[in-house]
């Protein structure tokens, strides 16, 4: 019995322990179930996740895109934005040019109108009035002409704080004057020679020269002479350097017929003060083109001495056969001839130098070229005229062609470059223009 009752117990217990382990293994199974789920759950949200992060990284980069785009349209709208300012700005000038030139040309219409029916004053005094409008035209840029309108042969002269300037006959008169009081501002003064003498043909007079003796001012000039048809040199005077002057002559003062005739007069005055005259003879026959130099009277009305002294002829290639337009200076002792060279109406003229021993020569040539040949801002510089600034600092007035209008009937305009000498008197042009 006692035996029968153990075994039953054995019996349950081992029947729990079954019923236990099934159990055990039941929610094993469910745990490893629901485990499998979590894991297959957890691995959708992990996937969701790479997609969540990749997405964020092409927002990222899709962000970096735009900001790179905003900053190329913010740089765009910038350079468009100053482009329209800059196209407001030229069209304004524009508009300004526009207007000077409307200006330039009325003036110069009412001048040639003027001219036409012999008004002078009327001519003068609406080319002066509408100089500045035709400058801004023509364009101040650095090295560029100083005066507006054809001003060949030029002479330039300083009384005191002003700057007189004289040229080859044009629309302003005979004698065209014009003056300053900074190298840079240019008025038109009018036509010193109104009255020519009997001998000489109107409306050709060239290359003025002016010097100051005995508190008068001298007027050297050429002109035509009636009965020959060929170029001769007059004087005038007057009491003020701005005119009129007063030609009294009853003929020329020199004219060499036999050697083309005589042009280009410039005075100057030696180291004692005495007063002489250089010039040009054309040429003729056996005759080359020569530069002449003679002695004033003190009063500078006539020419002294036993008769003219050549200084230069055409010996270098450069030249082209013709030496022209001179112009001596004294500079420390030391005489320097200036002078133009070539054709005139065409892009080799030029400028060249020689040296003097006195201011009867003899002369010679330190340079194997010229001094100063066409430029950047100006082609065939001629009718070189030295003077001194306010400073004493030297300078040389010219002319020359602009580079986009060479020739005949272009104008041959205004041009200033400062001028320094080496310890051997030998000249060095600079390449600035006028100062202010």
């Amino acid at each position: 019995m006692a035996l029968a009752a153990g075994l039953c117990a054995l019996g349950v217990v081992a029947g729990i322990g079954v019923v236990s382990d099934l159990h055990l293994r039941s929610q094993l199974r469910q745990e490893q179930a629901s485990l499998r789920t979590t894991q297959a759950r957890l691995g959708l949200v992990l996937a969701d996740l790479q997609t969540a992060q990749s997405k964020l990284n092409s927002t990222s980069a899709e962000q970096e895109t735009l900001h790179v785009a905003l900053e190329l349209a913010t740089w765009e709208l910038s350079g468009a934005q100053k482009n329209l300012a800059d196209a407001k700005s030229s069209l304004s000038s524009q508009q300004s040019a526009i207007g000077a030139l409307n200006t330039c040309l009325g003036g110069v219409e009412r001048a040639l109108n003027q001219i036409s029916v012999g008004n002078q004053s009327g001519a003068v005094s609406s080319i002066g009035g509408v100089s500045s409008s035709c400058q801004s035209v023509q364009g101040t840029s650095s090295g560029g002409p100083v005066f507006p309108f054809d001003f060949p042969d030029p002479d330039v002269v300083r009384v005191g704080d002003t700057y007189f300037a004289y040229s080859t006959n044009s629309a302003t008169g005979d004698i065209q004057t014009i003056d300053s009081t900074n190298l840079s501002n240019w008025q038109v003064v009018g036509d010193a020679l109104s009255n020519l003498p009997g001998w000489a043909r109107p409306d050709d007079t060239w290359a003025p020269g002016v010097i100051e003796l005995q508190g008068r001012f001298v007027l050297f000039y050429a002109a035509a002479e009636r009965s020959s048809g060929e170029e001769c040199i007059s004087v005038a005077l007057s009491p003020t350097p701005q005119g009129p002057f007063a030609d009294a002559t009853t003929e020329p003062l020199v004219c060499q017929l036999g050697m083309g005739g005589s042009i280009d007069p410039s005075p100057f005055e030696d180291a004692g003060g005495n007063p002489y005259l250089v010039w040009k003879s054309n040429g003729a026959g056996s005759h080359p083109a020569t530069i002449w130099s003679q002695p004033l009277s003190a009063d500078g009305t006539s020419l002294v001495g036993s008769g003219p002294t050549a200084l230069l002829e055409p010996t270098q290639s450069w030249e082209g056969g013709v030496v022209e337009g001179p112009d001596m200076v004294l500079e420390s002792a030391h005489y320097d001839l200036f002078y133009s060279a070539n054709q005139w109406n065409g892009p080799d003229y030029a400028i060249g130098v020689a040296q003097c021993a006195g201011p009867l020569g003899p002369c010679t040539k330190p340079l194997t070229g010229p001094l100063l040949a066409s430029g950047p801002t100006f082609v065939s510089p001629g009718g070189p005229s030295l003077f001194t600034d306010t400073q004493g600092g030297w300078w040389l007035a010219f002319h020359g062609y602009l580079p986009t209008a060479v020739g005949y009937p272009q104008s041959r305009l205004l041009f200033l470059r400062p001028v320094t000498f080496d310890q051997d008197g030998l000249p060095v042009v600079g390449s600035s223009d006028a100062p202010g």
